[in-house]
């Protein structure tokens, strides 16, 4: 079930390190190019982040969701889909161009994002950090979802003609071949939950989702972790750390399927705690 995510103050100082990530690449730019002696947002102070349980589906919300989607535009079924199945970032998603699909070893490569920032817009960027750069191999539905799509673009391309936009091969794009805004993409999702009756999750939570299945299927967190594009393990361990806790726990319960072999009391509910002998801890 979908965990309750705070909002709010929570989501202005997201924003707001956001924006200092942005500024601080801007400057680092600048000191590469020997415009300024320093970057000046290094020593920058950002707020604390409120330590929040990320929100998720689990599996029959999820297939409740990708069924849902059928009824819906494939320009959005494809994005909301593609991100399920992906577990990709939303500039990851909408930064992918078809150059960096392959569709017979049926992997995808991460090489830059799309993103957007008050006074600058839209934008094209390079991935989070060293390890966001990176290849990922997919199921045959995800490439299926893919080539359903590509279809739909190609006829939109075809009936543009000259009016059509897309100059780099993107592999999102609205009708007329024009970059997804991505707070269009976060808006239209936010409607769609909502007038569907699916618990409250945001954009992101496809990426929640998307892992937390992974831990569920008990998936090797280092696997978990570089397929998200995290930086180090123990990232993915603080983010899913209570998804972690629930697996551990189905996981202590494995070995009840042999209790019907081990002693005919066995799996029963202990109700007497064996007494401590004196003189021993």
């Amino acid at each position: 079930m979908a965990t309750a995510v705070k909002r709010g103050d929570s989501y202005k100082i997201t924003a707001s390190c956001g924006y200092h990530r942005i500024i601080s690449s801007c400057l680092g730019k600048a000191v590469k190019w020997s415009y300024i002696p320093y970057n000046p947002a290094v020593n920058a102070e950002l707020p604390k982040m409120p330590k929040h349980e990320a929100a998720y589906l689990d599996e029959a919300e999820a297939r409740e969701l990708l069924t849902l989607l059928h009824k819906e535009p494939i320009k959005y079924r494809a994005m909301i889909t593609f991100d399920l199945l992906s577990g990709l970032r939303r500039g990851e998603l909408l930064g992918l161009r078809w150059r960096d699909v392959d569709f017979e070893n049926q992997t995808i490569t991460i090489v830059n994002t799309l993103n957007y920032a008050p006074g600058a817009g839209v934008y094209v960027d390079t991935p989070k950090n060293a390890t966001s750069a990176r290849p990922l191999k997919l199921s045959p539905t995800a490439f299926s979802m893919l080539l359903e799509y590509k279809r739909w673009q190609d006829d939109q391309r075809d009936a543009c003609g000259d009016y059509w936009k897309d100059t780099v091969g993107r592999v999102f794009t609205g009708d007329d071949g024009a970059p997804v805004f991505p707070d269009s993409l976060t808006k239209w999702f936010s409607a769609f939950v909502k007038r569907s009756g699916l618990p409250d999750v945001h954009i992101h939570s496809l990426r929640h989702t998307y892992a937390s299945l992974m831990i569920a299927d008990g998936t090797p967190l280092v696997v978990i972790s570089r397929r998200l594009g995290h930086a180090q393990v123990s990232t993915t361990a603080n983010i899913y750390s209570h998804v972690i806790a629930s697996a551990d726990e189905k996981a202590a319960q494995i070995s009840e399927k042999f209790a019907d072999v081990v002693s005919p009391t066995a799996g029963t509910q202990i109700t007497e705690l064996p007494k401590k002998r004196r003189g021993t801890a």
